[in-house]
């Protein structure tokens, strides 16, 4: 390539480079483009500038939680908060008590936008902050991005002294336990504590529901409670709580609540026990046998009840999941048998329905003979003429005791046994000799009740065209007219 040509392709592409670069740039401060969020890739720090408190906010959605930060009364503070994608028009900072110009989560002030720190950022954020003088105990905040609020509504906290820390007991909540936390409490002047909760849902508006308990003792400084309390949230309900103290403002002279600033989001669990059982649907035994497993996860069973019905009452065993229970009916007939499992205030039904019956199935079995079918009986022999050492039969039965007939076999007398499924069949039995042979017919209901009859057949073999004898005087005819062509054909040699 030519020098000449070579460096204008250079300049274009540095030309087409910058372009490209504008264009991203105003894609990413260009609040249409993409929703803005809130950066959470800067962690919070101090920084001291003029005297002053200066915060630089980032809140964890995958945490959610905020941050918490102590300063001292009567002074100035100032917030900084930065998000990816913001411009300069709206980034309203809110308050949540009234400790600076009664504001409220509803009132919010124009963050002042920092021009410098925004443009020399490279990942299009966009920096605000927001100065006040502090003359509260505590004050709880928030920011949003215009008309955007956070993705979940836990405050920041900025407080002189008063701090609550809850902590879980359990690793899991079900839906009839009670939700129980460990509350730590560092006393200001604190008249009492407690929960706040709520369901989480998507806009994060719910009402919060509050557990309180008063606190006469103000010299107490450092305090470790349990509290709890019920629900009625259905399983796989999220739920939000957080620890509060209510602490008495020395200068307002009012009583706030201050919450804890990490909120603890738990998903209701189940705990619904769990039973399978397995027992025999048909059965021509009166002792029964019933074995059943449970469990409840995340708590035990305490309970199991069986009703075999048949008036006998509530079989209970107490504390055992699985077993093998044996119950003796007195009589035969089907039984709706119901078993309960109990965990705790929960529990579970199954249900096996059981037919004990000793009412024998009949058969019929009849010998393909000469192409015509011949129903045998008890004892009979019947006698078959066959090319080849085989039987034929056709097989039927009948069950009136309720279970059906599970199968049919036929079984020769040399060990040549042939089953067919259901009520009716063709069976061909092969034999290893002709004569007479012994067979077994055995017909079974699924209860277990058999049917049982022997009758024989006597194979005949049938004569074929190759063992008949040549008749004498067919043969001495032959004899005499191979001799006579003989000696017609000697004598024309010669």
């Amino acid at each position: 390539m030519k020098k000449r040509t070579f460096i204008p392709l250079v300049l274009l592409a540095l030309v087409f480079s910058m372009s490209l670069t504008t264009i991203t740039k105003s894609e990413q401060n260009n609040p249409q483009n993409s929703l803005p969020t809130l950066d959470a890739t800067i962690k919070p720090i101090f920084r001291g500038t003029d005297g002053n408190a200066t915060l630089l906010i980032s809140q964890s959605i995958e945490l959610r939680r905020g941050a918490i930060y102590t300063t001292e009364p009567n002074k100035n503070v100032t917030i900084w908060y930065s998000f990816a994608g913001g411009d300069n028009l709206s980034a309203p900072i809110l308050f949540g008590d009234d400790g600076v110009g009664n504001l409220s989560w509803n009132i919010g002030i124009l963050m002042n936008y920092d021009y410098e720190r925004t443009e020399l950022e490279s990942d299009g954020s966009a920096y605000y902050n927001h100065t006040f003088f502090i003359i509260s105990n505590f004050i709880s905040f928030i920011v949003r991005y215009g008309v955007y609020e956070n993705d979940f509504r836990v405050p920041h906290l900025l407080t002189i002294a008063p701090r609550v820390i809850s902590t879980l007991i359990t690793d899991f909540y079900t839906q009839i336990n009670d939700i129980k936390y460990n509350l730590t409490l560092y006393n200001y002047n604190i008249t009492g504590y407690g929960l706040s909760y709520r369901e989480v849902t998507p806009e994060h508006d719910t009402d919060f529901l509050n557990v309180s308990v008063s606190l006469v003792d103000w010299s107490i400084t450092f305090l470790n409670v349990s509290l709890s309390f019920n629900h009625s949230f259905e399983v796989g309900t999220e739920v939000e709580v957080r620890g509060f103290i209510i602490q008495n403002d020395n200068m307002t002279l009012q009583s706030r609540i201050l919450h804890e600033n990490y909120a603890h989001v738990i998903t209701i669990v189940d705990t619904t026990p769990e039973l399978e059982l397995t027992g025999e649907r048909y059965s021509n035994y009166l002792n029964y046998s019933l074995m059943y497993v449970s469990s409840a996860p995340h708590s035990n069973v305490t309970l199991v009840e069986i009703d075999w019905d048949d008036l006998s009452g509530i079989q209970s065993i107490v504390n055992i999941s699985y077993d093998t229970i044996y119950h003796l009916y007195s009589s035969v007939g089907e039984y709706n048998i119901t078993v309960t499992a109990y965990s705790e205030t929960l529990s579970v039904t199954e249900y096996v329905i059981a037919l004990i019956e000793q009412i024998d199935p009949t058969g019929i079995v009849k010998v393909l003979v000469g192409g015509e079918l011949k129903e045998s009986s008890a004892g009979e022999r019947i006698s078959i003429e066959v090319e080849i050492k085989s039987a034929t039969f056709q097989v039927s039965a009948n069950d009136t005791g309720g279970s059906g007939v599970l199968k049919i076999s036929l079984e020769t007398d040399e060990g040549n046994l042939v089953t067919v499924e259901g009520d009716s069949g063709e069976i061909t039995l092969l034999f290893l000799e002709y004569g007479e042979h012994d067979i077994l017919m055995t017909v079974y209901d699924k209860s277990g009740n058999l049917y049982i009859f022997t009758f024989s057949v006597d194979l005949i073999p049938v004569e074929t065209r190759g063992d008949i004898p040549v008749p004498f005087p067919f043969g001495l005819t032959t004899l005499a007219g191979l001799i006579a062509l003989v000696a017609i054909y000697s004598k024309k040699k010669k």
